[in-house]
């Protein structure tokens, strides 16, 4: 945030410049065009890096760029309203600690969109992910909509990651809540050594009006593999056949520590295969949400594919037993494999 840090700080800044794990950005450039793309362009790396190797320059302080402020802590903004888990969470400093699900009423008496949405949390040092789903009232008139989200297999309405938990959504775009909705909190804690209390929140800002788009996220998942112990590559693949024209908005890859590549790739009724991003050096501390430029319209019958690669060798440093076959599992020690899209009807 200041000169001074930067100075403290530019043996490790030049080396994570230099190897690009700074900034974090995964995606393969030329493959898809993303507008949250924070990667350095190669004149930038060139000049920070020059700029580091020739002893720092501060320049005249007084032409320095102001401090970026964030209003009361949210990236998205002030929210319109902010949902809040009713109990503090304990949790404890060993041992596996089970899906927590609470629920939280809107109250809302009319139908909402929200265009920007925010989750964070009170002790992120133990959160592996939040998921929040919707449940519909009965009498909604659009009841039988109710999303089946399968625990986040097959979709979610606002989640947080590692690295991920805001989302602004272009113009026209939202995401629905209909009035008298229940919002369900699916909390992943992983314990670290030490005790500790949280009390996640999500707070939303409101569209004006119905969108001209509603925004869907659907998760394209696999739970039947086995990852053999020692395979520093084994590939994983999952589909999802679009059931109409659609438009796709966003990527969302994830898998846990064994996590090292992804790949979404669109198979048309022609055979035609198409690579739409290419994530060769997946992290698992930096789960992004891949945001497209411009969206990609797929023709009803389209195969979106996903693929991911898994390494449960001892080449990998997170890797917890490289001894042992992993399978699917809900804790950070074992795996999953869900390629997530956001998408709206392309009509």
């Amino acid at each position: 945030m200041t000169y001074a840090d930067v100075k403290a700080q530019r043996g490790m800044i030049k080396k994570v410049v230099k190897n690009r794990t700074m900034p974090p950005w995964f995606a393969t450039p030329g493959v898809g065009h993303f507008r949250n793309d924070r990667s350095l362009t190669d004149r930038d790396r060139e000049d920070l890096l020059s700029w580091l190797e020739n002893g720092l320059p501060e320049g005249d302080a007084k032409e320095g760029a102001k401090a970026r402020t964030w209003p009361e802590g949210w990236r998205i903004g002030k929210p319109d309203q902010v949902f809040e888990l009713p109990e503090v969470q304990k949790i404890p400093a060993k041992g596996e600690v089970k899906y927590r699900y609470i629920r939280v009423d809107s109250n809302f008496t009319e139908d909402k969109w929200v265009k920007a949405m925010e989750i964070r949390a009170t002790a992120p040092q133990v959160v592996h992910h939040v998921l929040v789903f919707l449940e519909y009232p009965r009498n909604h008139p659009r009841a039988k909509e109710q999303p089946k989200d399968m625990g986040g297999l097959n979709g979610y309405f606002m989640g947080m990651v590692p690295g991920q938990g805001h989302i602004i959504m272009p113009e026209g775009q939202a995401k629905f809540i209909p009035k008298g909705a229940t919002f369900v909190f699916q909390l992943h804690y992983t314990a670290n050594g030490t005790e500790a209390e949280d009390q996640t929140r999500m707070g939303v800002i409101f569209n004006d009006g119905p969108p001209a788009v509603e925004v869907q996220t659907k998760g394209v998942s696999n739970t039947f593999f086995r990852i053999p112990a020692g395979d520093d590559n084994y590939k994983v693949t999952s589909s999802w056949t679009v059931p109409q024209d659609i438009k796709i908005l966003a990527f969302d890859p994830h898998a846990h520590v064994r996590g090292k590549a992804w790949k979404y790739e669109a198979l048309y009724a022609d055979g035609k295969r198409e690579t739409l991003i290419d994530i060769p050096k997946y992290d698992f501390n930096w789960q992004l949400l891949y945001e497209l430029q411009e969206p990609i319209t797929l023709p009803k019958g389209t195969k979106i594919i996903c693929t991911a690669w898994y390494d449960n060798s001892d080449k990998n440093p997170a890797n917890p037993d490289p001894t042992k076959d992993v399978f699917f599992g809900e804790q950070t020690w074992e795996e999953m494999m869900i390629g997530y899209v956001n998408w709206i009807p392309a009509k």
